[in-house]
């Protein structure tokens, strides 16, 4: 009898028809940091979280399969809250393959197509792929990492999330307290039934998965990024460094916010009020810890903005978090936080020049505001240095005035190289 390898068959035996329990195993072993929270939704205004320790978890997940159940796919300290963050354990894909073209094609099909593309790519195949009654989940399994690489790990994520757009690849799923449904769960939606498909199994190396993620994408790996940094750490540097750090520079647009809002009487006008919110929110996105953006934003609506709703002030509140958990970078076209420029802001806000000089404002002013500080930044820099105005200058230097040469009956320059200007300087 002739047997098909493993590669060659459409599911992978070992990953089809996972137990929940297996399962919750297989995604948190035991002896792993941390615990694992269950999401039971029991209609749209009810939600319960039960947490759990990895060892218990699995035990409990069986009794859990009656109702929409969904699983953390990452550790944490408690209840699950970005916060409370313990380990970092997969990386993971939402495929809404269900919205795209051809989506009554049976799920086999689009995971071979994703099969195809993650080949094409050179990214290794998931540790796991679900049937969620309506698309995909795709998940790899990383070994763990600390809270403090969460960075690292969001701006992996996102790119690997940008790869697979054309296959529904969900971008709100980046979040990391983010939640799946358990196989063996019914998705009360589609009426059918949740379950494990396909996966290898294999927990890779984060660093390993995240170059090829990277590379696929075109972007740096880490190990070039290092490269680079060293290389230009080698050369010589000329003068200070161009530009304030993001983290200077927002705090600085913070306190213009500040001098604005009391120069319109300390409340925002209306019609400014969820964009004025909404720059205080991105300056804490940039100069504070995601812990302290509620409790900043709700205090500066409350004086500032009493005019907008609860519900226009959290989701302000929630859209910075989200920002807040992005890649950090002193490079504003490698940070995935928001960036605005001190012109943008004055435009949005519609802060003239003359109120950002009554203002004393440091950072939110046009552009031809920036270029005019500058070009007199400069002039006193020279005069610092020793420099003359023109008026001085042509006044301690008349031969350009009273052109000597003509009288002489020769050109400019021979009168130069003849010497004749020395004998008109003063002794």
């Amino acid at each position: 009898m002739e047997h098909s390898s493993p590669a060659s068959r459409r599911n992978s035996p070992a990953a089809a028809d996972l137990s929940a329990a297996d399962y919750v195993r297989l995604l948190h072993p035991p002896g792993s940091i941390g615990k694992v929270s269950f999401t039971i939704i029991r209609s749209r205004d009810e939600a319960i979280t039960r947490t759990y320790s990895v060892e218990t978890a699995p035990m409990i997940v069986e009794s859990l399969l009656d109702e929409s159940t969904y699983l953390t796919l990452n550790r944490f300290n408690g209840p699950r809250d970005g916060c409370r963050l313990a380990q970092l354990n997969a990386l993971y894909l939402d495929l809404d393959v269900h919205r795209l073209p051809g989506s009554n094609q049976p799920h086999e099909h689009w995971v071979e197509k994703l099969h195809m593309e993650l080949d094409a790519k050179s990214i290794p195949r998931p540790s796991v792929v679900i049937f969620t009654g309506r698309g995909l989940a795709a998940i790899w399994l990383i070994d763990p990492l600390p809270k403090k690489a969460r960075a690292r790990w969001s701006a992996c994520l996102s790119c690997l999330i940008g790869l697979f757009k054309h296959l529904g690849a969900d971008s709100a799923c980046s979040d990391a307290p983010r939640v799946f449904r358990v196989p063996g769960t019914t998705n009360l939606k589609a009426g059918a039934e949740v379950r494990t498909i396909d996966g290898t199994l294999l927990r890779y190396p984060f660093d390993a998965l995240a170059d090829r993620i990277f590379e696929a994408a075109g972007r740096p790996t880490r190990r070039q990024l290092s490269n680079q940094k060293a290389a230009q750490a080698g050369k010589p540097r000329s003068g200070e460094p161009h530009g304030l750090a993001p983290r200077k520079r927002f705090a600085m647009i913070s306190s213009d916010l500040d001098k604005i809002v009391s120069h319109w009487g300390g409340h925002v006008p209306e019609g400014k009020r969820n964009t004025f919110l909404h720059l205080v929110a991105t300056c804490l996105t940039h100069t504070a810890p995601e812990a302290e953006i509620e409790n900043e934003v709700f205090r500066t609506a409350a004086i500032a903005t009493p005019g907008l709703s609860e519900r226009e002030v959290v989701g302000i509140i929630r859209s910075a978090e989200r920002q807040a958990q992005k890649a950090c970078s002193s490079t504003p076209a490698l940070d995935g936080r928001l960036h605005y420029t001190g012109a943008r802001i004055a435009e949005l806000l519609e802060i003239s020049d003359d109120v950002a000089r009554t203002l004393g404002l440091e950072q939110v002013f046009s552009k031809e505001e920036r270029a005019r500080r500058k070009a007199s930044r400069e002039k006193e820099r020279r005069m610092a240095s020793g420099a003359t105005s023109r008026e001085e200058w042509l006044s301690q230097n008349s031969a350009s005035r009273e052109q000597p040469w003509k009288a002489g009956g020769m050109s400019r320059t021979k009168w130069y190289e003849l010497g004749l200007h020395k004998a008109l300087r003063p002794t």
